[in-house]
């Protein structure tokens, strides 16, 4: 009984971790009307500030991370003032400039350390569904291996440059 109550304490300290992945295809609904309003298409990163700007709900919808109430593992829960959903969209240009990026722009991008070894690719990005900040990162070293070890995880603080063609890391 002692452990349940200790181990939902940290739970609820450190919030959810949900990989990019399992956020996708989310139904986004509305606390207000218990409406589903719109479907999680994509998410939006900021490499600068290691987090997530918001979601893409569909063309020219964009819901910053502000409006966010809550990011379950089964729903986005947002709330509107008014019977207008209008207020919760904001504009968002294409395509994203650096720092800004879609995940599918990183995904399978090679993870190389800075001694030049390469660790994998970058197979999936794990975020904290409370704070919105980028938790880790899951590297891939191909099927049969992740299948038999599993994925390394590499924590945010490991990360030197994210570029366009590799993120390189300190040392393992």
């Amino acid at each position: 009984f002692l452990a349940i109550i200790i181990s939902n304490s940290i739970k609820g300290r450190l919030g959810m971790f949900l990989k990019v992945s399992d956020i996708i295809n989310l139904p986004v609904i509305n606390l207000t009307s218990g409406q589903q309003v719109a479907i999680v298409k994509n998410l939006v990163l900021d490499a600068s500030k290691d987090s997530v700007l918001g979601v893409i709900c569909g063309e020219n919808k964009f819901l910053p991370w502000e409006k966010i109430v809550s990011l379950g593992q089964d729903a986005v829960m947002v709330e509107t003032e008014t019977d207008d959903l209008d207020e919760l969209w904001e504009e968002l240009k294409l395509p994203l400039e650096a720092p800004l990026f879609l995940p599918e722009q990183m995904l399978g991008v090679p993870v190389i350390t800075k001694s030049g070894k390469t660790i994998g690719s970058l197979g999936e990005i794990i975020i904290n569904n409370e704070t919105g900040l980028i938790q880790d990162y899951e590297v891939s070293d191909g099927l049969i291996k992740d299948l038999v070890a599993g994925r390394n995880t590499i924590s945010i603080n490991q990360i030197v440059t994210y570029g366009e063609d590799t993120i390189v890391i300190n040392e393992v």
